[in-house]
Parts: C-alpha cells; structure tokens; sequence
C-alpha cells in the first residue's frame, strides 16, 4: 500500500503533456508501439486500460508499472514574420495496472491508475503578441491576452470482467477523475482551481486462435472546479494586482468508443486496427463564475469562453514481428484529427491533425516482461487566419503559423506472479 500511495502522488504531481485535445492516448508501452491500435490485442495488464474485458483471459496476477516521457516543440510566426516558441518542457506522465484473473471462477479484476487527459503550455515568456496586455488603453484587454493552460489530473478506474464463454467476454467499472489543477491565466489574472468527477466504462471481447476483436466504451465525466482568480502585474495601474476573488468552472472530459481488431496473417506476425470516436462537443465552453471582488472591474461576475469543438473519429494500425519466442518488434501508424476548427482556435491549445509514427521492443523474461517505445508526433502546419477581430489581444494577434511536433519515449515492466 505504500508504495501504491507513493506512486499515486508521483503521478498526481507530474506534469501532463501537449495532447490531441487534452486527450492523452498514449496509456501503455506495448499499445503506443502499436500506435495505439490495441483494444482488440489487450493481451498485457495495460488491457486494465485499453479493454478490461479481455483481464479474464490472462492468468493469475500481473503488475505493470512504467511512463513515457513527452517532448513537445510549438512555434508561432506571426503575420510580421516575427518568430516565438512556446517554452520548451519535458513532461513526465506514470501510469500503473493491476490485474487479477481468479483461478476458480470466470471472473477478473482490473485497477487503473493513469491520466488519460492532460494538457499544460506555457507562453508567459515567448514574447509573442497574444501574451500582451493592452493596458491601461485598453483595461479589459489584458484579460483577452493568454500565457499559461494547464489541466493535470489522476484518474482512479477499478473493473470486473465476466467471462461468458471461451471466446466471449464483457467487463464494466467506475471511473474517479481528480484535477489537481485547472490554470487558465492571462497577463490580467492567473485562475487555478481543482475538481473531481465520475463516470464509467464498459468493454467487450472476442477471443479466438487466429482473430480477436474488443469494443469500449468511456463515459463523458463533468469536473466541477473551484479556486482562486488573483489580479496580476498588468493591473497594476488600477490598484488590482494582488486583488483575489472566488472563482468557479466545470471541464467536461468527452465520452469515447473505441473499436479494434487483430490477426495473425502468417506465424510470428501480429497486426492490428482500430477505430476511435471521441466526442469533444462536450468541450462546448468554459464559463468562470466569480465573486463578488474588486476584480470584478476586470472579470466581471461571470465570462464564457467559447471553444465549440467537434467530434472526431481517428484510427491506427499496428503490426508486431515475434522474430525469437521472447523478443518483438513492433511499429504503428495513427491519425487524429484535430477537434479544433479556425473560427475556435485558440494558442492555449496550438494544436492541429497529427500524424504518429511509433517503433517498439519487447523482451520476455521469466517473470515479466520490458516494453520500450519510441513515437514521433508529426503536427499538420496550423497557418491560423480566422480569429476573431475584437477584443484585442484575443483576436489578430493570434493569427500567424504555428507549427509542433512531438518526441515521446516510453518505456514499462510487467510482472507476473
């Protein structure tokens, strides 16, 4: 238990990373060598995760416990050609499962403890013109400016699975979101509150000697977020840096359904697909209540930013070469569209359709198994030229190119008892 609470707390502390969305896909070793295409594989711990229906055909216990390291590079060329780049931040993300197949029974269990949404960029320092405060000729403008977005969370996600027959099986659980922070902050006001939230997820799977195929589902979950607006140096012409007020929100996480298969086209070669719908129209808005304050001159009683994202459908392909009974390699390719359309853009999230390379290894041991991967997120140029003209700096001066990718290392150990 206390190295389960030491991990918890590593986990709950530890930066999150530039995502599709806020989404982070990227939950297990093995899968992200796949390219993520592994709800219809589901044959390690990480299955807990990706399909809990498929805990009920592994045997006794296993604990896997590992992370990936995510390396994000964003840069901004403005409609001046001026060039600016997002700070530059390595962002660790642990993730750990447990899973329990009882020998007696059809009957397994699966624990999840990960972050499967997860978002922070920070352009206090870059310079770039959305970051400035159009004060005191414009007192409300700075409000409109933005430097930094975080959204860092823990989820907790206990399942049981039923195993119906010798190829079929379902699973469901319960699912806990802890936010420890929501930042939203401008060169006017910094806003950081936490949350909680609950939902749930459901699976299925086929199970064959030659083909398999699995179905999940995760529900939306509503985060009610309270914290602190605190007025920042760029009030300081009205008396109001310092000046604090109550401050409350929600973030709703999208609900998913995830499809995938896999087969063996010759011996010792796997290959896998999948198919994911995410539903980001819960992201429709975020609206700060605030309290009755003296900063209230510059946030009023309430403001409503509007992000009207849309859903999106993605997929990925993977493929695994056992080419010695305990050594594999494997590769994957997927794609993800962004949620994001030009009218909604915002830097907060820089992101746009991204294209994921990845190249993985396993080795089995007696008692466990080590997965390492490497992904390459390749991010589609965004050449912005539709935001919003007033008020500024929320408008024009968000306009330009902005262009990222990602580097991303992962790596995990499985042990079976």
């Amino acid at each position: 238990m206390r190295h389960l609470f030491t991990f918890l707390m590593i986990l709950l502390f530890s930066s999150t990373a530039f995502a599709s969305g806020f989404a982070v896909k990227d939950q297990g070793t093995k899968a992200m060598s796949l390219a993520n295409a592994f709800t219809g594989v589901a044959d390690d711990t990480t299955a807990a995760w990706y399909n809990p229906a498929a805990l009920v055909f592994q045997d006794g216990v296993s604990i896997t416990a590992g992370g990936q390291v995510a390396i994000p590079t964003v840069d901004y060329t403005a409609a001046t050609g001026t060039g600016y780049s997002m700070d530059k931040k390595s962002h660790v993300i642990p993730f750990g499962y447990v899973g329990y197949n009882m020998e007696d029974a059809p009957i397994a269990f699966g624990l999840v403890v990960n972050a499967p949404f997860g978002l922070s960029t920070d352009w206090t320092n870059s310079g770039a013109p959305f970051t400035s405060a159009q004060t005191p000729v414009n007192p409300t403008g700075a409000s409109g400016s933005l430097t930094f977005s975080e959204i860092r969370m823990i989820n907790v996600n206990p399942t049981i699975a039923y195993k119906i027959n010798d190829n079929l099986s379902i699973a469901a659980g319960v699912m806990y979101f802890n936010v420890s922070n929501v930042a939203f902050d401008s060169t006017a006001v910094t806003q950081h509150g936490n949350g909680n939230g609950w939902g749930g997820n459901a699976a299925i799977f086929y199970k064959s000697d030659s083909f398999n195929a699995g179905l999940t589902y995760r529900s939306r979950v509503k985060i009610d977020v309270t914290g602190r607006a605190i007025g920042g140096k760029a009030l300081g012409f009205a008396g109001l840096t310092g000046a604090s007020s109550a401050v409350k929100t929600s973030v709703t996480t999208p609900d998913m359904v995830s499809g995938g298969i896999s087969f063996h086209p010759i011996e010792n070669v796997l290959v896998s697909a999948q198919v994911d719908w995410v539903n980001w129209k819960t992201f429709d808005q975020l609206k700060f209540d605030y309290g009755t304050s003296a900063l209230n001159a510059i946030t009023g009683s309430t403001k409503t930013v509007r992000e009207n994202w849309k859903a999106t459908t993605s997929f990925s392909l993977g493929t695994e070469w056992s080419f010695q009974k305990d050594m594999h390699l494997r590769a994957g390719y997927g794609f993800n569209p962004s949620p994001i359309d030009d009218t909604n853009f915002s830097p907060r999230i820089a992101g746009n359709d991204r294209n994921f390379f990845t190249i993985g290894y396993g080795q089995d041991f007696s008692a466990g198994t080590l997965n390492l991967t490497y992904g390459y997120i390749l991010v589609k140029d965004r050449n912005q030229t539709a935001s919003a003209t007033t008020p500024p700096p929320a408008g024009t001066q968000r306009n330009g190119t902005y262009k990222a990718n990602i580097h991303v290392f992962s790596a995990d150990y499985t042990l079976r008892f």
